[in-house]
């Protein structure tokens, strides 16, 4: 693997990071509603999320899941559910938000770091598009007599991209988190959060072998 395969690995990781999807909309709504410091967590337990599926990826597991229709779409399913249960609390929270009348200085409970690391891991796991990417673009970029190691080298480096680029995110939404962080606002961001979670669960559920 020579320096020009990762950087051609991390061109491709970087377009795709780009595009909004699970991960990139829990980043941005934890860095609005709950802070920096638990959206860093968030990316942390994103960035793991690379790491396992790289692994998995190296043990042929992914393969597995790509050619066994059952076991895709139990694991399909339970990222469908995961999705739809993150953009109902969203909602729920809207609707909490409607009928409090919070103080200017008052902000509801932020979860805990370990809620907030899990959050990220789940978000990147319970998603078998990822699964589908491993499949299909690390063999382009691994040579079979080291696939673990270069399988590890890939996760690792977008697992780097990844954070860069959510870290763009966060000061992004931190500088706008005055605005976005009234009463008002901030119930339309649950409400605008978790239709999106819904709408990205709708869409994996479409998603085929």
């Amino acid at each position: 693997m020579t320096i020009n395969t990762i950087m051609a690995f991390a061109g491709i990781v970087f377009l795709l990071a780009i595009i909004p999807g699970p991960n990139a909309l829990l980043i941005l709504y934890t860095s609005i509603a709950q802070g920096k410091r638990l959206a860093f967590v968030n990316i942390l337990g994103v960035c793991f999320g690379f790491l396992v599926h790289a692994f998995v990826s190296a043990q042929g597991l992914s393969l597995l899941l790509s050619q066994s229709s059952v076991a895709f779409n139990i694991f399909k399913w339970l990222g469908v559910g995961y999705l739809l249960w993150l953009g109902v609390s969203n909602i729920k929270n809207g609707l909490k938000l409607s009928k409090l009348k919070l103080e200017p200085n008052q902000r509801p409970m932020n979860p805990s770091l370990i809620s907030s690391f899990t959050k990220g891991l789940l978000t990147n796991l319970l998603n078998p598009k990822i699964v589908m990417f491993y499949l299909s673009i690390f063999p382009q970029f691994i040579s079979p007599q080291h696939i673990l190691e270069q399988s590890m080298i890939l996760g690792l480096v977008q697992a780097l991209v990844v954070a860069s680029w959510f870290l763009v995110v966060i000061i992004f939404a931190t500088k706008l988190k005055a605005l976005l962080t009234t009463p008002k606002i901030a119930k339309w961001l649950n409400y605008v959060s978790g239709g999106l979670f819904v709408s990205f669960g709708a869409s994996l559920a479409s998603t085929r072998l």
